[in-house]
């Protein structure tokens, strides 16, 4: 995910928030308010495909989309 994280500080520390958040999802099985916060926020900054993409990027890009649809399930009408 070199291209994505390493590209923004944004995408950086939207990661590191899907990390930690999927330590949480498995403790409990409604979201708090909290969580779902921080998906919203996430989601509304998840990268967009391009043509222009190299493969590298694609494959970033779709981990990350999974990741987010895995810890964010209610928000995974976000991806874009």
């Amino acid at each position: 995910m070199q291209n994505v994280l390493m590209g923004s500080g944004r995408w950086a520390f939207a990661a590191a928030l899907i990390v930690l958040m999927s330590g949480c999802a498995s403790m409990t099985t409604q979201g708090s308010e909290t969580e779902a916060a921080i998906c919203e926020g996430i989601g509304g900054a998840l990268p967009t495909r391009s043509r222009a993409d190299t493969q590298t990027t694609i494959d970033d890009i779709t981990r990350l989309y999974a990741t987010f649809s895995a810890v964010c399930q209610a928000q995974e009408g976000m991806i874009p």
